[in-house]
């Protein structure tokens, strides 16, 4: 609440209503039981989930947050007693939801942060986790219109995991799955694995470009897949010439009999 209060005072914030959904994971080790306790924090609705490896070598999944939506009882009844109402599912009938970082037209600024009709105040869910155990943690554009349940992801890393340990592949993969699967908002996702990390972290650098859209509709696309491609290294003609490579190799790839 209080690194909330402080981008609504900053300067360059006083004139605009960003805003944005918010989680995070606080692991906590415990080396006489070899458990750790994760301390699962949530404003809005992107997601984390626990995924617990079962003795069959399944993974059971486990709901680290909850969605925040101004239909809920709880968060109605915060949003009319600060004065507000919920209309098509939203708050006074413009934001889907009831919880998140800024929308400072919608957060009455005279009460008390708790009290607000959209608060920063978090949601927090302490679960135990092992090192066979990994978490997901995306934001809505994963599970928009049903693209992914909690329990489909799962399964759909699990899968994959059993082929490479590369966890931004895997990240790739869901996302560009996500859109096969007709997902048309944004999407950010990460995969935290519980165990030594130091392996994974001698790996070079990588970048990995995604499709490129060139209709004069996505200039703000183009923009940004330029920038994300400067900031790794590349310049926008070497970032287009990897993602033919690479799309050539899945070609080939798919091209061979299973």
């Amino acid at each position: 609440m209080e690194t909330d209060q402080e981008f609504l005072d900053a300067e360059e914030y006083r004139n605009k209503d960003d805003g944005s959904a918010g989680i995070f994971t606080i692991a906590t080790y415990d080396e006489s039981t070899s458990k750790y306790t994760l301390l699962n924090a949530n404003i809005g609705d992107s997601r984390t989930v626990l995924a617990q490896k079962q003795s069959d070598g399944s993974y059971s999944v486990f709901a680290c947050t909850q969605d925040h939506k101004p239909t809920n009882d709880e968060e109605r009844k915060r949003i009319e007693e600060a004065g507000g109402f919920v209309q098509m599912s939203r708050v006074d009938g413009q934001l889907a939801l009831s919880r998140a970082f800024g929308d400072r037209m919608l957060k009455t600024l005279h009460l008390p942060p708790e009290k607000r009709k959209v608060t920063s105040n978090p949601e927090i869910i302490t679960k135990e986790a092992t090192k066979d155990d990994f978490l997901f943690l995306a934001c809505d554009g994963i599970y928009e219109g049903d693209v992914f349940t909690r329990e489909d992801v799962i399964k759909y890393i699990a899968e994959h995991l059993q082929k490479t340990d590369d966890l931004a592949l895997i990240c790739a993969a869901v996302l560009d799955e996500c859109l096969r699967r007709g997902s048309r908002d944004n999407m950010t996702a990460m995969i935290v694995q519980l165990k030594d990390g130091i392996q994974y972290n001698a790996k070079d650098p990588e970048y990995i470009p995604g499709v490129y859209f060139s209709s004069e509709n996505d200039q703000k696309f183009q923009e940004a897949y330029a920038k994300d491609a400067q900031l790794a290294g590349f310049t926008l003609e070497q970032a287009l010439q990897k993602r033919a490579q690479i799309e050539e190799e899945e070609k080939k790839k798919n091209s061979q009999p299973s």
